[in-house]
């Protein structure tokens, strides 16, 4: 059968083609994919071709598919794996596969395999390692985000402190404790908050920085009401031009160090302010991943030795950090809506993906069977006024506070038109 994908061929070579998939093997698995979120980790493979750490060697003459925040559901299922799974289950991946020491994941190194796609070959190792997850609640964009949200739930489990009594170490976010999310009113910020009220663990007090006026305005809107709800502190700062950062964070925390810290942008100067404003036995995560392989900032040695300070980096999350946000979001706790800017068809995938950072916003979300431009969910009462299509949906986003929801994923199965075939004619999801 074909299916139609974005692929790589080398830096910032990316193609949307039509083309055939091998007959899957008894090992394998054929899923059709519904929805895929871009990540900025796409971008930067991208950038890197060849050179990436997960891309392979010979992309020019065996293309990869693109895309690892995928969910969709089965089509097709391998004898080995009949009994274990069944034609039309849900199911989203953990793309971090790790099988036998490799690098090798789905949306950076296999031809067959990746989310920016209608169908995909799951390889027998998506299976072997548990890596393919069944998804209970509704639609399908909330299990595609569980990707990034276990991501955020990996560093959060990650921070750690030493026991003052035994060299052991204390795992996870400190309960009770102050928590600063630097540069995060991103779409990873923005999931480190809603874990943050949603999670076992909770500080009592959380500090945000962005310098977006209109991200700091939209995450107060959606996580404020929660963390006053949920009995937790919040506090947005909007640093930009801020003279001294560090000054209102520490205002911002009467003066307190903080306990945790996730810097979610890559610059030097930010780290090293947020080494200084760590408390004593606090950890600071790195979860931004700089494109360059030579960067640096410095850290205060003096510091680490004498306020036992931590310093660590995480870069995705676990099977069981990603069944976590499943659970989450099945319980109503999380708010993936939350995260999502930007909805378009799979033919906007290639112009999206190159151009991530400039776009801004949150999440972009891609629906792969679909055929339309990408839009801002904030240009739809605008774009209403012009194009019909968008007054249906114009409705169901006022009903839902602006945020994505099932509601209108549906409405996008339901009457956009196909990305291959018959334009004229939509598809109708169950």
């Amino acid at each position: 059968m074909k299916t139609t994908a974005v692929r790589l061929y080398g830096k910032n070579d990316l193609r949307l083609e039509e083309f055939p998939l091998p007959e899957i093997r008894d090992d394998e698995i054929l899923m059709e994919v519904m929805a895929d979120s871009l990540c900025m980790s796409s971008w930067k493979a991208v950038q890197a071709g060849a050179d990436h750490k997960r891309v392979p060697n010979d992309i020019a003459e065996r293309p990869i598919i693109v895309g690892h925040e995928m969910s969709g559901r089965l089509a097709k299922i391998g004898a080995k794996w009949k009994g274990q799974w069944s034609e039309g289950q849900r199911v989203t991946i953990q793309p971090a596969l790790n099988y036998k020491g490799s690098m090798d994941s789905p949306g950076y190194s296999y031809r067959y395999c990746g989310g920016e796609a209608t169908y995909v070959v799951l390889p027998p190792e998506v299976m072997l390692v548990d890596a393919l997850l069944a998804v209970k609640g509704e639609g399908y964009f909330q299990s595609a985000l569980s990707e990034p949200y276990s991501c955020v739930i990996g560093a959060m489990h990650s921070l750690f402190r030493t026991s003052r009594t035994k060299h052991e170490h204390e795992m996870g976010l400190k309960a009770g404790g102050r928590l600063a999310v630097l540069g995060g009113c991103g779409p990873m910020g923005l999931a480190a908050i809603d874990y943050a009220l949603s999670g076992p663990v909770q500080p009592s007090s959380i500090v945000v920085t962005d310098r977006d006026h209109k991200r700091v305005a939209r995450a107060l809107g959606i996580f404020a009401p929660v963390a006053a709800e949920r009995g937790v502190s919040l506090r947005i700062l909007d640093t930009d031009g801020a003279v001294d950062e560090a000054a209102l964070l520490r205002e911002a925390s009467d003066n307190e160090l903080y306990d945790d810290i996730l810097v979610m942008v890559a610059i030097p100067a930010v780290l090293e302010m947020a080494e200084a404003l760590l408390a004593f036995n606090g950890c600071l995560n790195f979860f931004a991943g700089p494109l360059a392989t030579d960067f640096y900032a410095r850290i205060n040695y003096y510091d680490v030795h004498y306020m036992e300070k931590h310093v660590i980096g995480t870069t995705g999350g676990n099977t069981d950090d990603q069944r976590e946000a499943l659970a989450l979001m099945d319980s109503g706790l999380l708010k993936p809506g939350a995260l999502v800017t930007h909805v378009g068809g799979l033919d906007a995938s290639v112009s999206a993906t190159l151009n991530l950072p400039a776009l801004g916003g949150g999440k972009k979300l891609i629906y792969t069977h679909k055929k339309f431009p990408l839009f801002a969910l904030d240009d739809v009462p605008e774009l209403a006024k012009k194009d019909p299509w968008f007054a249906p949906l114009e409705t169901i986003l006022a009903a839902a506070g602006g945020m994505w929801c099932v509601q209108a994923e549906q409405y996008v199965f339901d009457t956009a038109p196909e990305v291959s075939g018959d334009p004229s004619v939509a598809r109708k999801e169950a």
